[in-house]
Order: structure tokens, then C-alpha cells, then sequence
């Protein structure tokens, strides 16, 4: 990734080395062919993994085991584990076959606070399925330029241009329509039938989810800024290491790790879903990287928005959820604020290139906030 723009000039002497991770290609040096080829490659495939990934999530933890008559699957820090320790498996993989020179600069207590975030935000959007039908909270997470704008405020001291408020705005009434005629927000009763006294408790962990996921970009970010010598490679894996232990630690304290792991031995069905959720989650974050590093964030946006409509269509029909024509005109405003913010973005861009077209620049920093923005944790 080139780190030109933005007062980011010269971050990466060594991230340059590792700058053929995730397998760059050039699409200035490739045909036109070449390009859409590829572009059609990551489209497919970020669309394929993080579809199957949602409605896998949502079948894990709203639906019994065995299918109508068993148990509820109610250990979500067991997801959040799962997911962690597969990235940090794939991320060491890339640092054995890639060796990225370590940064001198970061001291490694600071890779906690994204991994202590990162971890309490999975778990606030797991849970929030015991309270909120899944295309509510696929729908709830486009909000997430709002919490990202006051993070970047607070952490940063960032500026964002005036139509990322008004979207914002226009997001935020969407998925209050969507979510006030699809969703019965009375929260007496959990998905699994249990009582509780707590109301709104569905609404609220969204609301941390997006607070916790905006800290762990802005922060994150924050780390690339100040530390010129720090890889994407490195941190996904020093983040990814921390989350997990700490995401074990939970686990074991709060007696989950071995019912948990009881009730995966004991049902086959939910260990081929643990095994395709995880390769889900990891390939899809590699085509994250890959797409955005190649491509940039505004086609990885339009991307990641054909992304929400197929896996909302597609939760509707495989687990029956009804929307409401006001949920339909919600869900309307909410794809239409988010594509009119991706032309937004897009204007005085060169999207595709290939040979013969302008250069190509593209920053870590962006890689990074566009990832967080998106991605299911």
C-alpha cells in the first residue's frame, strides 16, 4: 500500500517489504481483462464467504441442535475464540512465510486495547441474535459511520466531509423503520424463549457493538500513524493473539470452555458449522485486504453493500423473518444513504485502472477503517 496522501508520506520503509502480502498485483500492469477478472474473483468470493458466514452465525445461535427438538448453542465467547484463533493461525502463517521486519517502535501492551474491543464487540453483536432477527443487525451495522466519525473526533481529531452526517442521519431512520415494523421490540422474551426483565436489551448491545468496533479502527489507525514501521501483517496477528488469549481466559472463568465444548462433541451438525465459519471468517478477511489493498475502499463499499442486500434476502427466506413494507422503505433509505455516500467518495476517482491508466494510491490507514467498517467482527 502506498502511504502518500494525508501526511502519510514515507510510513511504510518497511511495510514496502511486506507489501506483497495478500498477493498484490499491479493493476496498472495488467490488461483490462486481467482486471475485471480479478475484481469479479473478490466480488464472488467476499460475497460467498461472509454470506455463509452471517447465516451460519444466525443458525448457530437461534436455532436448536439437533434441528427443532434439541438444544440452544448459547456460548457466543466460544464463537469470538473460534474466530480469533483462526486469525491468528492464518496471520502467523503469513508472518513465517512473509517475515516482515517486527516494528521497533510499538510497545505491546497497546495491541490490548483493539483486542480487548475487538473482542467485546463480537460478542455484543453474538448476542444481540438472542434479542434482534439477523437482518436487523446486518441492517444496524451500516450505522457504523457514526460511531467511526465520533471516535475519529475523540482519538484523532479528525474532520469528515458533511454528507457523512447527513447519511448518518438518514442510516439512523432507516434502521429505526426496518427495526420498528420487522422486529417486536418488546424483549420480554429472548429467541430461545427465557424470560427477561431488561428491555431493549437487543438495541443496546448493538449500540456497544458499534461503539467497541469504532474504538478498534480508530485506535488502530492511530497505531499506523504513529508507528511508521508497523505491518498490517503484524497487527492482525499481534491483535488476534491477544483476543484470543483473553477470549480463552473468559471462556474458562465463567465455566463455558467445557460445556461448550460437550455440546460441539456432542452434535455433528454444529461441528461442520464451526469448521465453515471459521473458514469463512478468514478467507473472507484475506479477499478484505486483498480487495481494498488492489482495489480501494470505494469499490470494496459497493462490494460489502451487494454484500447486506443478499444476505438479508436471504435470511427472509431461509428463517422465515417477515419485513413489512415500512421495513422495506427502511431498508430502501439505508442502501440508499450508503450508495450515495460510496459516489461521494467516488468522485474525481479512477476506480478501475489497468495499463496504460494513472497511478495507484492507496493507504494502510484506509485499509484499516474500511475493514472495520464492514467486516462482521
Amino acid at each position: 500500500l502506498d502511504a502518500e496522501e494525508g501526511g502519510y508520506s514515507g510510513t511504510m520503509s518497511r511495510s514496502a517489504s511486506s507489501a506483497s502480502f495478500l498477493f498484490d498485483h499491479d493493476q496498472e500492469k495488467q490488461s483490462k481483462d486481467s482486471v475485471y477478472t480479478n475484481l469479479a474473483i473478490c466480488a464472488v468470493m467476499l460475497n460467498v464467504t461472509f454470506v455463509s458466514w452471517g447465516l451460519l452465525q444466525e443458525r448457530m445461535l437461534t436455532r436448536r441442535y439437533p434441528r427443532l427438538t434439541g438444544e440452544y448453542f448459547t456460548y457466543s465467547y466460544a464463537l469470538v475464540f473460534t474466530n480469533r484463533f483462526w486469525t491468528l493461525i492464518i496471520s502467523g502463517m503469513l508472518l513465517l512465510h512473509f517475515k516482515p521486519r517486527a516494528s521497533r517502535s510499538t510497545i505491546i501492551y497497546q495491541y490490548a486495547f483493539p483486542s480487548i474491543s475487538n473482542m467485546l464487540s463480537s460478542w455484543c453483536q453474538y448476542e444481540a441474535l438472542r434479542y434482534v432477527s439477523f437482518p436487523a443487525v446486518t441492517l444496524f451495522k451500516s450505522l457504523k459511520v457514526a460511531p467511526v466519525m465520533f471516535m475519529g473526533k475523540l482519538l484523532g481529531n479528525q474532520s469528515f466531509p458533511q454528507y457523512d452526517y447527513v447519511v448518518a442521519i438518514l442510516i439512523g431512520v432507516g434502521i429505526t423503520m426496518f427495526m420498528m415494523s420487522t422486529d417486536e421490540l418488546t424483549f420480554d422474551f429472548d429467541v430461545y424463549g427465557e424470560q427477561t426483565n431488561a428491555k431493549w436489551t437487543g438495541v443496546m448491545l448493538l449500540l456497544f457493538f458499534l461503539f467497541f468496533d469504532s474504538f478498534t479502527s480508530q485506535w488502530q489507525s492511530r497505531m499506523f500513524t504513529r508507528h511508521r514501521d508497523l505491518s498490517m501483517i503484524e497487527l492482525m496477528f499481534a491483535t488476534s493473539a491477544f483476543s484470543s488469549a483473553l477470549s480463552l481466559i473468559t471462556l474458562v472463568h465463567d465455566g463455558q470452555l467445557w460445556p461448550a465444548f460437550d455440546f460441539i462433541i456432542s452434535h455433528s451438525e454444529i461441528q461442520f458449522h464451526f469448521f465453515a465459519f471459521s473458514v469463512c471468517s478468514t478467507v473472507g478477511q484475506l479477499f478484505i485486504f486483498y480487495t481494498i489493498k488492489n482495489f480501494g475502499a470505494v469499490v470494496f463499499a459497493m462490494i460489502m453493500t451487494t454484500r447486506v442486500l443478499i444476505s438479508i434476502a436471504l435470511s427472509v427466506q431461509l428463517y422465515g423473518h417477515k419485513v413489512t413494507s415500512t421495513g422495506f422503505f427502511g431498508l430502501a433509505v439505508v442502501v440508499g444513504a450508503v450508495c450515495y455516500r460510496i459516489k461521494r467518495k467516488a468522485e474525481g476517482k479512477q476506480l478501475i485502472k489497468w495499463q496504460g491508466m494513472g497511478e495507484k494510491s492507496e493507504k494502510e490507514i484506509e485499509l484499516v477503517q474500511e475493514w472495520h467498517q464492514h467486516i462482521d467482527t
